[in-house]
């Protein structure tokens, strides 16, 4: 049988469709395959190296192998070395850990690797962790949002003044606030005054909690959130609904979410800081506020309403979780209440709140060019920036660190996305953006698409060549030393330096804070005459290495279930190349 591989190029959309017929037979089959006793491949499934076409690739040319060669692949030799990262990409496969082997064709895997994941769905390591309040709030809320549909009549209540009328500070109003984490939700009402009137953001302050925040702080605080952080997102994502026509979002401080958990409890769940919930734009129930509201917890130095929370506490939290709710918000009132779909998948939905928070550092990166604004004058980011992306770049490392557990478009079934999910998530849509031009976030929210279609369909290509090219990328991008024009642009970041990023993430934080080396990816070896086993999540990637000897003139490639035999076509089984030496 003779197979080459080629150059992953976009392809058509329709086309694309058109094969993804599931076969319920064949992917049931796959997903038995997931243990790790080799069994000689079947005699059917040639390659002896020399009936398929030799793929030889300069030094950092990258080739992404479909079809036949993911299962026969022969990769020149004589001293070349690659990074070879073997990904399952099917739209039909259900979301768990899939066996596979990789490496010679004829070898008997020496070395298993079995991703942590794994062992945790299986049982072997026990019960993932419970999520904490936070996490356990916004996965109900978000998947509440998911069953929510709007009616033509209230969707034809957006509007937007041209100029909306000034209101009269230390005014009171009546809200219904959202009071328990339990499944079934619950709601205390709550009166609140007026604080500070901007031209996009109102805050509010529960007269409970009258004295939690004074005057100079609120304006401080109103003066980031309305003339930056709200400006940011609705410049990169589009506006936020308005379907009360008031001009603005409101912000709500009220000690009834810091109740939200007890202080028993808060040492063990966490706590909630903040949160936006669509039952406020699409419910004409009294316990809808009808109006765009953003809700937060206050400061409680003393612990009256749950666990104690000081002041600088609550300042320095605030404006990340207020811009990543915010996208939140923007992105509800588009797909829901003004194209009448459903809300944004997790996955998609949390990666582009992910973005919003980066939007915070990269307003005081441009305010505090270095080394201004930092306490060390050699801290690649400001230190106001370090909320915003600190833990953006921590989860992402995590993601790299152990990326074949975690999968970039989905979320374990029930789950909100684990942070390293996330993170994995915001690196793509980054580089994404930095292929593609920075109004692709927008084109990903202003629509009723979403998930996978959405993505493609904003980018152009399929999803798969996208997560080829991307696990390419990120070990392509800035290898030190080498030139940066001597990598194809498709694979690099523009926008920042992760190698560099990481390196100052391991300095600063080192194994001790769950940084273990200076780059995250550490490929696996593969020998000559070797093949190794494991499993991974569709969606992901993992990387391996294959150094050549120089007498060795060709090395054989392929990816498979562990018994050797191909993947369905379902399954969107590809690898991804890079020639590194």
């Amino acid at each position: 049988m003779t197979s080459s591989a080629s150059v992953r190029t976009p392809r058509s959309l329709a086309a694309v469709r058109a094969g993804r017929t599931a076969v319920a037979a064949t992917l049931a089959a796959l997903a038995a395959c997931s243990g790790d006793n080799p069994i000689e491949p079947p005699t059917q499934a040639t390659c002896d190296g020399v009936s398929q076409q030799v793929i030889s690739l300069a030094k950092y040319e990258a080739r992404v192998l479909t079809g036949d060669a993911v299962h026969c692949a022969v990769l020149a030799g004589a001293g070349a070395t690659y990074l070879v990262m073997p990904q399952l990409t099917g739209t039909a496969l259900p979301y768990g850990g899939y066996g596979f082997r990789i490496g010679d064709p004829d070898a008997t895997p020496a070395v298993t690797f079995v991703d942590a994941a794994s062992l945790v769905d299986e049982g072997h390591l026990g019960a993932p962790a419970a999520p904490d309040a936070q996490e356990l709030l916004d996965t109900r809320l978000r998947a509440r949002e998911r069953s929510m549909r709007v009616t033509r009549a209230a969707a034809a209540e957006l509007r937007v003044p041209a100029s909306p009328a000034p209101a009269v500070l230390d005014t009171l109003r009546r809200f219904s606030v959202l009071a328990t984490l339990d499944v079934t939700p619950a709601w205390a009402p709550v009166d609140a005054r007026l604080r500070f009137d901007g031209t996009r953001v109102a805050i509010y302050v529960d007269t409970l909690a009258a004295g939690a925040l004074t005057d100079t702080e609120l304006e401080a605080m109103g003066a980031l959130y309305d003339g930056a952080l709200a400006p940011a997102v609705f410049d990169t994502f589009g506006a936020a609904s308005d379907i009360n026509a008031d001009g603005r979002v409101i912000f709500l401080l009220s000690p009834r979410v810091n109740a939200m958990v007890t202080s028993a409890e808060c040492g063990t769940r966490g706590f909630v800081r903040g949160f936006f919930y669509g039952h406020d734009l699409s419910s004409s129930e009294p316990t809808s506020n009808r109006g765009e509201v953003f809700y937060a917890y206050v400061p409680d130095p003393t612990g009256q309403w749950s666990c104690a929370h000081s002041k600088s506490e609550v300042l320095a939290n605030l404006p990340p979780t207020f811009i990543h709710e915010l996208q939140h918000m923007v992105s509800f009132g588009a797909h829901t209440l003004q194209r009448g779909g459903a809300s944004e998948e997790t996955w998609l939905n949390e990666g582009l709140s992910h973005v919003a928070e980066e939007l915070g550092s990269l307003y005081w990166e441009t305010r505090f060019p270095a080394p201004t604004g930092r306490a060390n004058p050699t801290q690649l980011f400001p230190d106001s920036a370090a909320p915003y992306i600190n833990p953006n770049l921590l989860y992402s490392y995590r993601f790299l660190f152990s990326s074949g557990s975690y999968s970039l478009t989905a979320c374990a079934p029930g789950s909100f996305c684990s942070l390293n999910e996330r993170g994995g998530a915001w690196l793509f849509l980054r580089w994404i953006a930095d292929q593609k031009g920075g109004d692709v976030f927008r084109r990903l929210v202003q629509t009723a698409l979403t998930g996978r279609n959405n993505l493609e369909a904003v980018a152009g290509e399929t999803s798969a060549a996208m997560l080829a090219d991307f696990a390419i990328a990120v070990s392509a991008d800035s290898i030190e030393g080498v030139a940066r024009n001597r990598v194809a642009p498709r694979y690099r970041f523009a926008s920042r330096n992760f190698r560099s990023i990481y390196r100052r993430l391991f300095e600063a934080y080192g194994i001790a804070g769950g940084v273990g080396r200076p780059f995250p990816i550490a490929p696996l070896a593969i020998g000559d005459g070797m093949a190794r086993t494991g499993t991974m999540r569709p969606g992901t990637f993992l990387t391996y290495s294959i150094a050549t000897g120089a007498g060795t003139p060709t090395a054989r490639l392929r990816f498979s279930v562990p018994d050797g035999s191909a993947f369905p076509g379902t399954s969107g089984a590809q690898v991804s190349i890079l020639r590194i030496d």
